[in-house]
């Protein structure tokens, strides 16, 4: 039996090659997919469905908002005894934001390919695509259904992702192929958006003292979550993640320097750990509330809910076991595939495998290829790393799908 899984896990990488890696995820940068293009993600989309059905995988387009399907793919388990394992990734890339690059005209060199997404991810994507195209192509009878989705929105809204966990299709693991070094990442923190809106006082700025000037009041805020609130999460650990963080992003306020600003409003990013719950989120920016209150009458502020970057689905931790199934196989293919020693630790930002695990009750776990400058000036991925990435994917779905 041994003889036989060696056998079939040699036939599957054969089937794996490094140029169709980068010839995909060329073709996948190529195609801009982010908020501001007028086909949102539909282009790339048909590009990924394409390249799957060519190869013969069951693929198809499924529409989650105008422009915006889901690619949903699948290798039909012949027996239903092994577990369903779904590789999944976004299509969706953050726009170009004046890059030193030309960001859609991907190029190899040095070993890296660059371009925008080409770490976030469509590098992860088209590994997972070229390792369901391996085993499709070595004929392997699977006992267990392996599943790809590529979904919209993870930069935005996670549509696509909610789409996936309401409507299917189901699996009982799952991997997220975000950008992680090659390192295995079973948990991450969870992600909220706050708006705090300070109330003041207009007045004419030759008679300011008869004005509360909300802009001040807003210093007087961050005043305090600076010496308060911060030092208090910074001394919060977890068992599963990093320390929880809390970012104050964006501040607006005032109509113009000759009046006393009365309204003021301050981003606030929190990412939050599974030790604490969202109503402790909240509370703690009411505490700060009541903190500088006490020292000034006058403060006025209302805390809100930024929902703009969810649809229904809060943006919790994930947390999956260590000794789950999936992260040993991750190991131990991570071992065999690479030069590293596998190492698990927790993913610094939020994924949509959070929607997965919680929602989806489907313990999702993120490892992908490693690189450099997701969202930034200068993007790109390593290319060896696709290669080691497709061959890690396609033996953990051997592992878990169980070949017959």
């Amino acid at each position: 039996m041994a003889r036989q899984a060696k056998d079939v896990a040699e036939k599957v990488k054969r089937g794996i090659r490094k140029q169709e890696i980068e010839a995909l995820v060329r073709r996948l940068v190529s195609i801009p997919s982010h908020s501001e293009v007028p086909t949102k993600e539909s282009e790339v989309a048909e590009c990924l469905n394409e390249f799957l059905t060519d190869e013969g995988v069951r693929s198809k387009l499924r529409k989650v908002e105008k422009h915006r399907p889901n690619v949903v793919a699948s290798v039909k388990g012949t027996t239903g005894r092994g577990k369903t394992l779904m590789l999944n990734g976004h299509t969706d890339t953050v726009p170009p934001y004046d890059m030193d690059i030309k960001p859609f005209s991907p190029k190899v060199a040095k070993g890296r390919l660059y371009g925008r997404g080409s770490l976030d991810m469509k590098g992860g994507l088209g590994a997972m695509a070229v390792a369901m195209v391996a085993i499709e192509r070595a004929h392997i009878k699977l006992q267990g259904d392996l599943i790809l989705t590529g979904v919209i929105g993870e930069e935005g809204r996670s549509e696509g992702m909610e789409d996936v966990v309401l409507n299917g299709p189901k699996a009982d693991l799952a991997i997220v192929g975000e950008p992680t070094d090659l390192e295995i990442q079973p948990s991450h923190r969870g992600l909220e958006w706050l708006e705090v809106h300070l109330q003041g006082k207009a007045a004419h700025g030759g008679q300011a003292n008869r004005g509360v000037n909300a802009i001040s009041m807003a210093a007087r805020f961050i005043d305090k979550v600076e010496k308060e609130l911060l030092p208090r999460l910074a001394s919060r650990s977890s068992a599963h993640t990093l320390p929880p963080t809390l970012n104050l992003g964006v501040i607006q306020g005032g109509q113009q320097p000759s009046s006393v600003a009365d309204h003021c409003v301050i981003r606030i990013d929190r990412r939050w750990i599974p030790e604490e719950s969202l109503d402790q989120v909240f509370q703690e920016i009411y505490e700060v509330f009541d903190s500088v209150k006490e020292e000034h009458p006058e403060f006025k502020a209302k805390l809100k809910r930024d929902m703009s970057n969810m649809k229904t689905m809060t943006h919790v931790p994930n947390v999956v076991s260590k000794s789950n199934p999936l992260v040993r196989s991750l190991e131990n293919n991570v071992r065999a595939h690479t030069d590293k020693k596998p190492k698990l630790t927790s993913f610094w930002g939020w994924t949509d495998a959070a929607l997965m695990t919680h929602f989806g009750k489907t313990p999702t776990v993120v490892f992908g290829p490693g690189g450099a400058g997701a969202h930034a000036r200068v993007e790109y991925v390593n290319t060896n790393d696709l290669l080691a990435c497709a061959n890690v994917y396609a033996s953990t779905a051997l592992d878990i799908c169980r070949p017959e």
